[in-house]
């Protein structure tokens, strides 16, 4: 094969694996790649900008994060039962652009009160925003094709998160406040063009949730237990964002020899392995057992990972970064396992017909354990080394290994209520 053939072919599996057919989740997938370049700008950036350039400390910044966090958390199941009630896409629209003026005004921040209330607005914008857009994403499909278009989605995030982790690389390398700040106002503008792309997804059906069950129905998804505490359970493994966004990045500049800007190396590794393999990974996963089992693999691949970095501290430049690096490749295929599990048991464990409330809930877990992941990563590995790290994995290990018996207990009480009378688990 010749070497324009070559090209052709990688150029062609790269469509495949981003590029959904024309049609509206094409058009998703336009809003989503618009917003993800800002988001590698911002995500590589933020902790070493808000410490070198701001003027936080690392305990600051974290207890930002977090306090910012569980703002979040006040308002996934909210958003999720109002997109369900109203619609979801002007409500999208609307979110992403409060968001976009929230990062905006990171550029301005000079002090801590400054930084934690424009944090505070951005999460609870995001955390609404994610659960509406997870809401639309179940409107397009069912069981396995809910988790392709999710698969889609993430992969077209890496794609974009990789384009702005390119530039971004060039922030670090300048180390200056105008180059952050330029990362920083870009981000804001991707959001406004998102923005612009969800306003063309068709209208969606208002599901009627007050005729049948009256104001309660708000609150159904709380009485489902084994639903929470999937949800629970995801969200403590979705610690392991918190390792690659806030912890490796402070590891590497304050614990290892190995240069700055790997940081953005490493990023830009896990972003390309994400778009090339996650459609291909989340394949089965629409089944809840197959979903299980993946969460149980994910857990030792992300030990294993806590394991290589812990060994890059003390180690020459060169060492270091070798160790570093394959690390982040044994942590992103975890992490590709662990996402395609998170959508089959998000999705597939919900209500049909309260899908933007059930979402909701799934991405409160993720964001009442954000409020605590930032601290115990830094407290945990960053501070403590080789002794945090391997506590982080042997935690991952035990996450996983409670998915499928969790799995197991919810396809019984479903049978057994399908059974009795035609109802749900949930009910």
């Amino acid at each position: 094969m010749s070497s324009f053939e070559q090209a052709q072919t990688r150029r062609s599996r790269l469509k495949r694996a981003v590029i959904p057919d024309p049609g509206p989740i094409r058009t998703l997938t336009k809003a989503t790649l618009a917003n993800t370049v800002g988001n590698g700008l911002y995500m590589t950036i933020s902790v070493i900008f808000f410490t070198r350039s701001v003027g936080l400390s690392n305990h600051q910044v974290a207890l930002g994060l977090s306090i910012a966090a569980a703002g979040g958390v006040l308002v996934n199941i909210p958003a999720g039962h109002l997109a369900d009630r109203r619609g979801p896409r002007g409500l999208a629209a609307l979110l992403l652009l409060l968001e976009g003026v929230a990062m905006a005004a990171f550029a301005i921040v000079h002090s801590f009160d400054q930084f934690l209330i424009v944090s505070i607005a951005g999460a609870m914008c995001n955390s609404a925003g994610s659960s509406i857009r997870l809401a639309i994403m179940a409107r397009f499909g069912v069981g396995e094709e809910r988790v392709r278009i999710r698969a889609f989605q993430r992969a077209v995030t890496n794609f974009g998160i990789s384009v702005g982790t390119v530039f971004a690389g060039l922030a670090l390398a300048l180390d200056t406040r105008s180059a952050y700040v330029a990362m920083v106002l870009a981000n804001a503008l991707t959001f406004v063009i998102a923005a612009i792309y969800v306003t063309r997804l068709p209208e969606m059906p208002v599901i009627d949730v007050v005729r049948t069950e009256g104001n309660t129905r708000l609150l159904v998804v709380f009485r489902d237990r084994r639903y929470l505490t999937a949800s629970l359970l995801n969200g403590l493994f979705w610690t392991h964002f918190a390792i690659q966004s806030v912890g490796l990045p402070l590891w590497i500049v304050q614990r290892t020899s190995a240069p700055r800007w790997w940081v953005a190396l490493l990023l830009l590794v896990n972003t390309t392995m994400v778009v090339l393999l996650q459609v291909r990974f989340s394949k089965g996963t629409g089944d809840i057992v197959v979903a299980a089992r993946a969460f149980r693999r994910s857990g030792l691949w992300i030990a294993l990972a806590c394991v290589l970095y812990a060994s890059a501290e003390g180690a020459s430049p060169v060492v270091a970064s070798i160790v570093l690096l394959t690390g982040m490749v044994v942590h992103t295929l975890g992490e590709l396992l662990s996402s395609s599990a998170s959508w089959g048991i998000g999705f597939g464990m919900a209500r049909e017909d309260l899908q933007g409330q059930y979402q909701g809930a799934f991405s409160m877990g993720r964001g009442l354990i954000g409020i605590f992941a930032p601290l115990v990563v830094i407290s945990v590995a960053v501070s403590r080394g080789l002794v945090g790290w391997l506590a982080l994995g042997a935690a991952f290990v035990v996450m996983g290994a409670a998915f499928p018996p969790l799995a197991r207990s919810y396809l019984r009480e479903y049978e057994r209520a399908e059974t009795n009378h035609g109802g749900g688990a949930g009910d």
